[in-house]
């Protein structure tokens, strides 16, 4: 009897241990937007002005390898292709960053300036808020919004503020440019941050986020869908219903925030509007 009464007051307590610790509370991830639908298209005008598109695509620290090799045959047939725009032709040209480059964030904040630049891409870990990784877990590009973030890459889980300095010192040119972030922002910790960035930078550039956790098993369908609907000159409609059609385990939704003031003419051709 006395074994028993020992026995269950052992299990009493360490229930209450846990309980009393948090160990297994995890708070549900919020979605801080409706899933709004665009309106519009990219302003290809602009980003095929000088005869190129040129992209810029980066995978993240610990991306799988599978995932990464998976858009090898895809770059590899675009590179150095011509495709044609209102009778030009233009020159597409696609740069591919892993972790295994030499300072691939520092690469990622050229691209981010360089005015010759299109469109950026970075696809991988955002650190719960804290930035994009690329050489290792700590190797961050800082960009949060300020906001005290809990990381659970660690346990006993972690609080820190999610600071901006590398998103504070790019320095936006006036071109205009497409940034996808296709990392997980289901609170809008990026969104805030980097819009923030453009206005002060007065640069137009089109910001694309992720609402919900990115499943990296599929990014490279997602990136590929992008990209395929960029060189068909899709609205922005198109891109964001082709990106949602990858489903893993849960949909995600892209969040377009535009920098870049449309005109009638971008909605011209989108009958839903």
């Amino acid at each position: 009897m006395r074994k028993r009464k020992y026995f269950t007051s052992i299990i009493l307590l360490t229930l209450i241990a846990v309980l009393l610790n948090g160990a297994s509370i995890r708070r549900a991830v919020e979605r801080s937007e409706k899933n709004p639908v665009p309106k519009g298209r990219p302003n290809y005008d602009a980003m095929f002005a000088d005869g190129k598109l040129r992209i810029a695509v980066f995978w993240g620290w610990d991306h799988p390898r599978d995932t990464i090799m998976g858009s090898f045959p895809a770059f590899e047939t675009l590179n150095g292709k011509r495709l044609y725009h209102k009778g030009r032709p233009v020159l597409i040209e696609i740069g591919m960053i892993t972790q295994i480059n030499e300072k691939p964030k520092s690469i990622f904040k050229s691209a981010l300036e360089d005015k010759t630049i299109d469109m950026v891409i970075y696809s991988g870990h955002a650190r719960y808020g804290k930035g994009m990784a690329f050489e290792s877990m700590e190797d961050i590009f800082k960009c949060g919004n300020g906001d005290l973030i809990e990381d659970r890459h660690v346990k006993p889980f972690k609080v820190f503020k999610a600071t901006s300095e590398d998103l504070d010192t790019t320095n936006f040119s006036q071109n205009y440019k497409i940034v996808m972030l296709n990392c997980c922002d289901s609170q809008g910790h990026f969104r805030q941050s980097w819009t923030r960035r453009f206005k002060e930078c007065g640069a137009p550039i089109e910001l694309l986020t992720v609402e919900f956790p990115v499943f990296n098993i599929a990014d490279h369908r997602r990136v590929l869908n992008l990209l395929r609907d960029v060189l068909a000159f899709a609205d922005w409609k198109t891109i964001k219903n082709n990106y949602e059609s990858e489903i893993h385990k849960r949909k995600n939704h892209l969040i377009i925030d535009s920098a870049y003031n449309h005109t009638e003419a971008d909605f011209a051709m989108d009958s839903a509007f």
